[in-house]
């Protein structure tokens, strides 16, 4: 037993906090660092919660949230309503980057939108906040939330492929990435990225009621041990999303 809490601890040390609570415990201490870990979840589950939470944590550490459906009045607010105050403090403050790669007024779809974004805007972005990503531990968080418009724009596997290799190596160089995905469109649709990623969080609402009417799983979690069992999650004011302990009696 003390062998494996060295082993915990010495893991902890080199992971990034994700800023849900009772989450980090799961994965021995945390995230990997310069990982890309795709949360895939049905509606309502938290997974755009995961990445406000996930950017907002540690304030001086810097963030980049790429939104691919909301503006960032909309995020701000929704953030508000729930008490996660300091999404917003980090913005003003400067530490927190909010791109969106969508157009409410344009022609174009939205993944037309978020496929010129990815291959020419974020790639160049990617490069002028090298030297700042370089100077903390696993880099700058970001979040991409969802990347399903941009999967629906590319349906031929190998094309698809292509475009996420290239979008998951670039964020592993600059930094510790979540990125959603949302349920319902199909497995065939999230497929590639799911087998491209480091790690895959699953957030499902099951209906039963009671604590497990929502649960987390962790499906694969690169070079390291997780639980491998399904964990109940729920949403408290100016806490946010949480894995609940079930060790515990609730």
């Amino acid at each position: 037993m003390q062998k494996l809490l060295r082993k915990m601890q010495k893991q902890e040390n080199k992971r990034i906090l994700s800023g849900v609570p009772g989450f980090d415990n799961l994965v021995f201490g945390g995230l990997r660092k310069n990982s890309v870990n795709v949360i895939i979840a049905d509606p309502g589950c938290g997974k755009s919660t995961f990445c406000w939470q996930f950017c907002s944590k540690e304030f001086q550490s810097p963030a980049l949230y790429v939104s691919l459906e909301q503006n960032l009045e909309s995020v701000v607010q929704d953030c508000r309503d729930i008490g996660l105050t300091q999404f917003e403090e980090k913005y003003k403050r400067g530490n927190l980057q909010f791109q969106v790669a969508f157009s409410e007024e344009s022609e174009l779809t939205s993944g037309e939108i978020a496929l010129r974004f990815f291959m020419s805007e974020l790639p160049k972005y990617l490069e002028v906040i090298k030297e700042t990503a370089e100077g903390y531990h696993g880099g700058i968080r970001i979040a991409i939330d969802p990347l399903t418009p941009l999967l629906l724009e590319i349906p031929e596997a190998n094309q698809q492929r292509n475009v996420i290799n290239r979008i998951f190596s670039s964020l592993r160089k600059i930094g510790t990435s979540v990125v959603t995905i949302e349920k319902g469109f199909g497995k065939t649709l999230a497929r590639i990225p799911l087998f491209l990623s480091d790690s895959i969080i699953e957030l499902e609402h099951i209906g039963l009621g009671g604590i497990f009417n929502r649960t987390l799983s962790i499906r694969k979690f690169r070079g390291s041990a997780h639980s491998e069992t399904p964990q109940p999650i729920g949403f408290e004011k100016n806490r946010g999303l949480l894995v609940y302990d079930i060790s515990r009696d609730h």
